[in-house]
């Protein structure tokens, strides 16, 4: 027989439901946990909640806020489980990405690394199995670690399981302690199934229990606040059924529920009425009893952060795609941060505004004190979009897109997810840039840092540390500030404000001065046609700024003049007319470029080389050499992880960055030896010795044999063909002299031909028609160039490169006058500080390059390609030694002279045939 449930209208646990509601749908949506009470034959009968009271008319069920909001602080993330069941159905990505969740949690795999069990979503590599348990011991015993591995050993999806695995173990093992603690102080709680776990994550844990199944369950002597209500003769204390309905006087049918209906009970009044109505005192829920209210829980739980960067944002895409195959997606928040070039939503209109952050700054103002609008619909939205609102795992389209959908500004969501998530993806210049990470607000604090790609880890802190600063910026800030000091009281500010335009003007004024007093340096000075240019000693270049009032005694003034006015300018840009947002720029330019020079006493002037250039215009650039200056920001992390396919030699990431790294692994790659092909050409055609050194490269022979072998690899090689020299000048040299001799015309007969280009919406047109030509039988052919856009971050998979050949060795320009300040830096300091001599460095810059383009061509362990290197100088050991551990172990002897690149038995036409022949096969 059917059982009729009673539910008293003081439970919050129900959605708002409408009265027409169906009986069935009921019965089919228990996501409030409301029917999990019910016995077998309970489930069987068709509940309709329906309203028998004659005093009210209730359209819907009333919810009572003070409980509300008692359950809410106590079980803050308990609907979260819920939330997103109803959120995911909002996009059709989002539905995918839980979809795809759930058909791969049954391959999830689990191995136990370094005491930690870590799941993976495939049976790992060997390689994936040693870079995790090197990542396990850096976390736990907070040391720093190189990890150098091949493109296609599943470098990422390691990175990510071993790190987010550790995160978890730490969540449950600070979770079990502060359970400890907390049920000693409150013993009461522990009666409560999966308190534990909300009190250890109680904001950010998406855990499948809510409030209303907690209080279900049996307890507070065997009764729940969803159980009938007691009868009077019940000795239980917790409640009292009511024996006749309230306010009944027509005792008609509508009294009774019929069969197999909920009963809803109006909430009893107390200021009178039937003496049978209970009383409060006699009406108590569990929570009262046990004072829950009182017992408040953990707001957060210190378990370190996971910054996790990568170079570019379209790597970071394939990053997230790799974290949303994870099991660990689902138990943790992620956010990704990028530049409101890349995240806003707004139209930028570029006769109005200078950049996009000029114009969000402009807009994000409050139209008036008493009100939080502004003129951005996106930014007043920004709340809307959230953690509930988006799928597990989202890059950056997803964000834009689901902003567009929710009209909210990705840039501040982005930002603001990044306050509770465990997880934050980010472009790696933001963690090492001193200045974007204030602007932020990252805080590495014994958080944990992972750098991917991180094979220009030392460029990036030098370049992010140099400075240029123009003659011609310095006059139109000096415009601009003249204007804005007209305006005393309207527009300046004030007279404070007026006093510091007037010394900032002052401070500019020495500065022109300052550059018309050193041009006569560069009358005697030999240069190119482009440029002519001085490099000053840095002693000598502090005694100039001393003379001209803008050394060390006047930056300190300077510095909190600059920061203040800049500040002004960011929030309140009206009030200090004329002036752009370029000028404050500038002055927070100046103010960082001479705050590296003169911290800590002039402690680091040495590790900079200041030189005055005339080019289109007049400017000093001062070359920080040093990039220990800059990662020194890092070093509060609990620990530093530095992982790329190219990071040989590793002494040299030690004295370069001045950091210990106790750990270090270079597993091997993961593709079989019989699916790469490795090679080395060292002779023309004639039998010449083919050496492509700078110099030789202009030699007309050396450029013909280098067409013909090109011509060669793309006459057997199916599909697509990648080609890496040295400078974009070589490319257009080589082409040339091609089109004379009719190599380029067969270029173009076998292979679709394309060449890389500096412009980036141009380079992105030609990269969309390579990939659609390469697909052809007749392939493509693309020519890049070493450390450009298709060197770097681009994946070229399966057909999309099936050779890759580098003619070369790619060495800095020696006529740049970083490289040569570099290279006398390292002379210099090679003893005293352990670092590379100039010219070992030199190499290193060389072949991280050479590795990098190299590592285009077999993308994962499935893969197969060819690589020819091009240059006699590979027959030596000597220019072998840097080269990828998996790249020199794979070369071994295969040295070929052109003749033998044709004839011999191991040639690469024999390779591509067999292995043509291998994929028809599906083997």
């Amino acid at each position: 027989m059917s059982t009729r449930i009673e539910i008293s209208d003081d439970d919050d646990s129900f959605e708002e439901l409408s009265p027409s509601i169906h009986a069935k749908s009921c019965v089919s949506d228990d996501s409030s946990g409301l029917l999990n009470n019910t016995t077998d034959s309970d489930k069987s009968a068709s509940h309709i909640i329906s309203d028998d009271d004659d005093e009210y008319e209730l359209p819907s069920i009333a919810l009572q806020e003070k409980k509300k909001a008692i359950i809410k602080n106590l079980f803050p993330a308990a609907n979260k489980a819920n939330n997103y069941k109803t959120i995911t159905q909002r996009s059709t990505s989002k539905v995918s990405v839980v979809k795809n969740f759930h058909e791969e949690v049954h391959s999830n795999i689990q191995r136990m690394i370094g005491g930690i069990q870590v799941t993976l979503p495939v049976n790992p590599y060997g390689s994936q199995i040693a870079l995790m348990s090197k990542v396990i011991t850096a976390i736990k015993k907070g040391q720093n670690c190189l990890l150098e591995s091949p493109t296609g050993s599943g470098k990422t999806l390691a990175l990510l399981c071993s790190a987010l695995a550790w995160h978890k173990f730490e969540r449950n093992r600070i979770t079990q302690i502060q359970s400890e603690e907390y049920f000693s102080n409150h013993p009461e709680l522990m009666k409560i199934d999966g308190v534990a776990e909300y009190i250890g994550t109680p904001q950010k844990k998406n855990i499948d229990i809510s409030p209303e199944k907690l209080f279900s369950k049996v307890n507070f002597g065997e009764r729940s606040i969803y159980d009938k209500p007691a009868s009077r003769s019940d000795s239980s204390p917790y409640g009292l059924k009511r024996q006749n309905p309230l306010h009944n006087s027509s005792g008609s049918s509508q009294d009774t529920p019929k069969k197999g209906e909920v009963k809803i009970h109006k909430k009893a009044r107390f200021d009178g009425g039937d003496s049978k109505i209970s009383t409060p005192e006699s009406l108590c829920t569990p929570e009262k009893m046990i004072n829950v209210e009182q017992a408040e829980t953990p707001q957060s739980v210190r378990v370190p952060t996971i910054y996790y960067g990568a170079r570019t944002h379209k790597q970071l895409q394939q990053v997230i795609k790799e974290f949303g195959r994870t099991v660990y997606c689902q138990d943790v928040a992620m956010t990704v941060l990028s530049s409101r070039d890349n995240s806003c939503l707004r139209e930028f209109d570029r006769q109005m505004w200078g950049t996009r952050e000029e114009m969000c700054k402009n807009c994000i103002k409050k139209l008036s004190d008493k009100s939080e609008e502004t003129r951005c619909k996106y930014y007043d939205n920004r709340k809307v979009m959230n953690h509930r609102r988006l799928p597990p795992a989202f890059d950056i389209e997803d964000l834009m897109r689901v902003g567009e959908e929710l009209k909210a500004c990705p840039f501040y969501a982005a930002r603001a997810m990044a306050q509770t998530a465990h997880i934050i993806f980010c472009p790696y210049n933001y963690l090492i840039e001193p200045a974007i990470r204030s602007s932020l607000q990252i805080d590495l604090q014994d958080n944990i840092v992972i750098i991917d790609e991180a094979h220009n880890i030392e460029d990036i802190c030098r370049d992010s540390a140099t400075f240029s600063i123009t003659q011609a910026q310095i006059q139109t800030a000096l415009k601009e500030l003249r204007v804005a000091s007209q305006y005393r009281y309207s527009n300046s500010g004030g007279e404070d404000m007026l006093g510091k335009i007037e010394n900032l003007i002052k401070t500019l004024d020495n500065w022109n001065y300052w550059f018309n007093n050193q041009k006569p340096l560069l009358t005697i000075q030999a240069g190119t046609d482009y440029e002519i240019m001085h490099p000053w000693k840095v002693e000598d270049f502090v005694e100039t700024l001393k003379n001209h009032n803008l050394g060390e005694q006047q930056f300190s003034a300077f510095q909190n003049t600059a920061e203040e006015f800049s500040r002004r300018l960011r929030e309140e840009p009206k009030s200090l007319y004329g002036v752009t947002q370029s000028t404050g720029t500038l002055l927070e330019t100046i103010s960082v470029a001479l705050g590296y020079l003169f911290r800590m006493n002039s402690q680091y002037l040495n590790d900079f080389k200041p030189v005055l250039i005339e080019k289109e215009d007049l400017s000093l650039r001062l070359i920080c050499m040093n990039p220990a200056i800059v990662f020194e920001g890092l070093k509060s992390a609990k620990c530093i992880i530095l992982a790329s396919g190219t990071l040989t030699p590793l002494i040299s990431l030690h004295s370069e960055l001045a950091t210990e790294f106790p750990l270090k692994v270079s597993p091997n790659h993961v593709i079989p030896k019989d699916r790469v092909w490795i090679g080395t050409l060292s002779t023309c055609k004639d039998g010449t010795q083919l050496q492509c050194k700078s110099a030789d490269s202009k030699n007309v022979y050396i450029q013909d044999a280098i067409g013909e072998a090109i011509l060669h690899v793309c006459d057997v090689t199916p599909h697509g063909v990648l080609a890496f020299l040295p400078s974009y000048s070589l490319v257009d040299l080589l082409i040339k002299r091609w089109q004379q001799t009719g190599v380029w015309k067969k270029m173009q007969g076998i292979k679709h031909v394309f060449k890389e280009d500096r412009n980036g919406k141009t380079h992105h047109e030609i990269m969309e028609c390579y990939y659609k030509d390469v697909a052809t039988d007749k392939g493509a052919l693309l020519f890049a160039v070493y450390r450009g856009k298709v060197s770097e971050g681009m994946d070229f998979k399966d057909h999309q490169a099936r050779a890759v050949i580098t003619v070369g060795v790619p060495y800095p320009n020696m006529g740049d006058i970083a490289v040569r300040a570099k290279i006398d830096y390292n002379n210099r300091y090679a003893t005293e500080r352990n670092l590379l001599r100039g010219s070992e460095w030199l190499k290193v810059q060389a072949y991280r390059a050479l590795n990098q383009a190299v590592g285009r061509c077999v993308r994962h362990r499935g893969d197969w390609g060819a690589v020819l290197l091009i240059d006699a100088r590979f027959t030596s050991d000597v220019y072998t030694e840097h080269l990828s551990k998996w790249l020199k172990d794979m070369l071994g002897n295969n040295h070929f002279t052109f003749e033998k690149l044709l004839n011999s038995s191991n040639n690469l036409e024999a390779f591509m045939k067999r292995m043509t022949l291998q994929e028809a096969k599906g083997i």
